[in-house]
């Protein structure tokens, strides 16, 4: 503890006499103490500190009154005050001042040297500083440890408002990561305590991305608060790394998926292993200026898509999105966080499929409606039939290949099996879906033309009997026959 008037007059060695001053007044910390014979020592006193002098030259009652106000105006803790050099009795202006003013004397012992205070206090002062260099080296070590066991950014902010007894909050272009900013009651909250305000310590987290860490008032421990910030760079800043490090190492099999490297059963084994289930599933391809392009690899995804899987494929970051999420919404949320980091971004929105056909369809429709995206339009969402465009024109996209992965199920259950589900499929397509018409064209029975769509659904991901499904099987069969394979 840091020394103060009253654990001056504890120390017996001093043997020390209150001449005036009472309360709080005594117990303020001492930071240092000097020794003067100035009659005006306000130049040479920065504040916290005890005077200590045997008054040589405070003769008078006006030089002694306006000694005192000097001491009171440098903030000063209190006066020692040593008789036997110059005064046998304390000054009564000196004492009736310090009285006035509530400037605390004490009354040294003639034998009582001046440099045993000093030492005192200055000894007092340093195990301040070592008990502070302690406390803030147990809690950096509290703060890395919340970290570290698996509490990551959530545990080093609700590691840190325990230790600072206040709400505590980490966000990022507007999205609160960790912890919480709203008024209320809270674990790490004194409920006989309202928050007087907060501050906000800005965070570097990595190139070209800042965080903010908030923090309320009141608080304690202020000091540990830079330190934090430091772990929360940290953290973010790895973060960082470790998604574009996930987005390149996603991109080498989104792309061998997307150009047909890889047959379909072990597409759906490499999109599983990232985190790609059942289901369908639709892209969102989100380019950016060619200036800072490069910042799409490391660009967080906002909260609401903090699980989509997502990759880079020729600088353009893809997206995969459950195909019952609101991919409008989505695409919305990328492009204003993308404005909050400082890159201006377009999107594509391509239709649901299957896991087995999401990425390559749903791709390949993404870009082509960033293709034809207004000048001034941020998202455009492509319809399935956007597809026609490109069997008929496109040049970019294996089209052949697209539909192959579709129609291959079945073509080789027709080829290994005499299943005549493709026949059925096309006859199905060409009388619109009447089962009684298809069953006598076919020369079978509407249970058999029934069972056979079943075949087709489960082979495939696509009901015939849906409409947009019917739409892509449609293409599919159009691409085989514009491809001499029909």
């Amino acid at each position: 503890m840091p020394a103060s008037v009253r654990s001056l007059l504890n120390t017996s060695e001093f043997r020390l006499e209150l001449i005036c001053g009472e309360g709080e007044r005594l117990r303020e910390p001492i930071e240092w103490a000097t020794t003067t014979e100035v009659p005006e020592p306000g130049p040479f006193l920065t504040g916290g500190q005890i005077v200590l002098t045997t008054g040589m030259r405070l003769q008078t009652s006006k030089v002694q009154r306006s000694f005192v106000r000097a001491l009171v105006a440098a903030d000063s803790r209190g006066l020692c005050f040593s008789l036997g050099f110059e005064h046998d009795e304390m000054p009564e202006a000196l004492v009736d001042e310090a009285r006035k003013s509530g400037l605390p004397i004490v009354l040294l012992p003639y034998e009582v040297p001046f440099s045993r205070i000093v030492r005192f206090i200055s000894q007092a002062h340093a195990s301040e500083q070592v008990a502070e260099i302690e406390t803030m080296h147990r809690l950096h070590q509290q703060l890395v440890q919340a970290m570290l066991t698996n509490g990551g950014l959530d545990g080093l902010v609700a590691q840190l408002a325990h230790i600072t007894n206040a709400r505590v909050a980490v966000s990022r272009y507007g999205e609160v990561l960790a912890g919480d900013v709203e008024a209320g009651e809270g674990p790490n909250h004194d409920p006989d305590e309202d928050i007087e305000g907060w501050d906000t310590l800005a965070v570097s987290a990595g190139t070209n991305m800042l965080a903010t860490l908030h923090v309320s008032r009141p608080r304690r421990h202020e000091r540990v608060l830079n330190y934090a910030r430091s772990l929360v760079s940290l953290q973010l800043t790895e973060e960082s790394r470790r998604i574009q490090g996930d987005r390149e190492q996603a991109g080498q099999s989104f792309a061998d998926i997307v150009r047909g490297r890889v047959p379909t059963e072990e597409a759906e084994v490499r999109l599983g292993a990232l985190g790609v289930a059942g289901g369908r599933y639709r892209a969102l391809v989100v380019a950016a200026d060619a200036r800072r392009g490069r910042g799409l690899g490391s660009m967080p995804l906002p909260k609401s898509l903090e699980h989509a899987v997502a990759a880079m494929i020729d600088e353009e970051l893809v997206v995969l999105v459950p195909g019952k999420q609101d991919a409008r919404a989505a695409a919305d949320s990328i492009v204003g966080l993308a404005r909050a980091a400082g890159l201006q971004v377009r999107v594509g929105i391509g239709d649901a499929y299957p896991v087995s056909q999401a990425l390559r369809w749903s791709y390949y429709e993404a870009r082509d409606a960033l293709s034809h995206l207004e000048q001034e339009a941020s998202v455009a969402e492509a319809s399935r039939l956007s597809i026609a465009s490109l069997i008929l024109a496109s040049e970019d996209v294996p089209v052949e290949e697209l539909a192959a992965e579709i129609l291959g199920p079945i073509e080789r259950a027709d080829r290994d099996h005499g299943s005549a589900l493709v026949d059925t499929l096309d006859a199905y397509l060409a009388e619109s879906g009447a089962v009684a018409t298809v069953a006598a064209i076919l020369g079978t029975h509407r249970n058999t033309v029934r069972y056979r769509l079943d075949q087709i659904t489960q082979l495939t991901g696509l009901d015939p009997r849906v409409t947009g499904d019917a739409v892509q099987l449609w293409l599919a069969r159009a691409a085989r026959r514009l491809g001499g394979r029909g």
